[in-house]
């Protein structure tokens, strides 16, 4: 079984359209998908309720919600999703996870090709240099759709109930067990975070991810990004 498991915190303008092509997938794979809600104060746990088993969390943040959806799951791979993502395709899908993380051990993790609900050059370089980062330096971000294996998940620790760099830890770790897989197959990403100014924004989080490399928590982290 593959476990598909999206945090979420007040998505109902995009879950809905997720949760619609995880529900059509044509597979002989079983699987589940689990939301797990933030405390979120529009109709996301309702619409999601359709389509998966949702679970929901008060005053929690995004590591403690992917945590918490792997305690809940039962499946032998472990898929990653944010709510505002889409699949480019969905043919052949969950067979293509299985194959890619098969019992040869060569590859720890996998993720998707990168592509932004956009066709300005500004994000399409982001999402090549996004992609090479997750094959060649082994960071794989949550917008990747991040997937491996349970037992890999648990020999490493899992996700810390962190506020961020949650998605950097783990893949981090997962690197050192193994290569990542990067699986032909696009996820298109919302480019809403940018709308306050793109060069702002990209400056921004290169300067949060160079003050966790100088050692700040993720706590102080969080304050700085959403300030």
């Amino acid at each position: 079984m593959i476990s598909i498991i999206i945090p979420v915190l007040n998505e109902e303008k995009h879950i809905e359209r997720l949760l619609q092509q995880l529900s059509e997938l044509e597979t002989s794979i079983s699987y589940e998908i689990i939301v797990v809600d933030g405390g979120s104060q529009d109709q996301t746990v309702m619409i999601a309720r359709k389509s998966a088993q949702v679970y929901q969390l008060k005053d929690t943040n995004r590591g403690a919600q992917l945590k918490y959806g792997v305690e809940k799951s039962s499946g032998e791979f472990l898929w990653f999703l944010h709510g505002d993502s889409r699949l480019g395709s969905t043919r052949n899908l969950l067979e293509q996870i299985q194959s890619a993380l098969g019992d040869d051990g060569c590859y720890s993790a996998g993720f998707f090709e990168l592509s932004f609900d956009s066709s300005d050059f500004f994000y399409r370089y982001l999402a090549i240099t996004s992609n090479l980062r997750a094959r060649y330096l082994g960071l794989i971000f949550g917008d990747q759709g991040m997937f491996t294996k349970r037992s890999c998940y648990e020999k490493i620790g899992g996700f810390e109930p962190i506020p961020l760099m949650e998605d950097w830890r783990l893949s981090r770790r997962l690197k050192q067990l193994g290569n990542f897989y990067q699986l032909p197959v696009r996820i298109i990403t919302s480019s809403r975070r940018f709308h306050k100014g793109k060069l702002r924004t990209h400056l921004k989080m290169h300067k949060i991810k160079l003050f966790y490399l100088m050692g700040m928590s993720p706590d102080k982290l969080m304050h700085r990004y959403y300030k």
